[in-house]
């Protein structure tokens, strides 16, 4: 009965889940096709400057369905065991610099500022320096997309115990309580999840990623609210590095 009763549930995890994708490919797909066939109507006279926005329409949206894709692809490897992780030494103040350099253009542009802090105590930890570094962008990325103009980011850290612990917080309008629960999700957008947000949602998937690159390292990720302020996202991975049987 009980394997029959998770059988069941499975069955119902991946129809959810090929409906969520199916949606979310149809979505671009759709506007890419009605823009093109709208070009090709030869009885259609626009003029350049039309024409010129329906064809970044048509870009934008491949750009788009390309990021789904790529990301359910990266998701795929990583919960397959497929992408092998490296066991090497990560200079966690190399980590934070990349995050600062990475962001620049957007920080620039939204007037947003972006604050990092590291414990002394904190100078390198065990694992896949590329991974290690997707999942802390994502959560900047995230951070910074629903910071409102003049607001802060602030990514820490710091040394708990055995576990190194990496903390981004954002003052925006935070996570209705009911959402949290659910955030890690895939295709969940944290988007509905906020009020006031004006920046257009990702993929859907890249907290899922966040989440699946923390696990394979061994350590777990959390989402809360900041009391008064916004968000608060953690990474905590084991000091010691990970086991062999997680690095690939």
């Amino acid at each position: 009965e009980h394997r029959t009763t998770a059988l069941e549930t499975a069955d119902r995890t991946r129809r959810q889940l090929l409906a969520d994708v199916s949606h979310e490919l149809m979505t671009p797909l759709a506007a890419i096709r009605g823009y093109v066939e709208t070009l090709q109507m030869a009885d259609l006279r626009i003029d350049d400057r039309t024409r010129g926005r329906y064809l970044g329409i048509v870009s934008d949206e491949s750009v788009r369905l390309e990021q789904i894709i790529g990301d359910l692809l990266d998701l795929a490897r990583l919960d397959g065991g497929g992408s092998a992780f490296r066991d090497e030494e990560v200079s966690v103040s190399q980590l934070l610099e990349r995050v600062r350099h990475r962001h620049d253009p957007v920080l620039l542009e939204r007037d947003i500022t972006l604050v990092t802090d590291q414990d002394p105590a904190v100078d390198t930890l065990r694992g896949d320096q590329n991974r290690l570094e997707q999942a802390l962008q994502n959560l900047v990325a995230n951070a910074i997309r629903h910071t409102p103009p003049g607001g802060r980011v602030r990514v820490t850290a710091s040394r708990e115990g055995e576990e190194v612990l990496f903390r981004v917080e954002d003052t925006g309008p935070g996570i209705s309580e009911e959402h949290l629960g659910r955030i890690f999700d895939r295709f969940y957008k944290v988007d509905q999840s906020r009020t006031g947000t004006e920046m257009p949602s990702g993929s859907g998937l890249g907290l899922s990623i966040v989440q699946a690159i923390v696990q394979r390292h061994g350590g777990r990720v959390t989402a809360s609210n900041v009391p008064g302020s916004g968000a608060r996202f953690e990474i905590r991975l084991p000091v010691g590095g990970v086991q062999p049987d997680v690095i690939g």
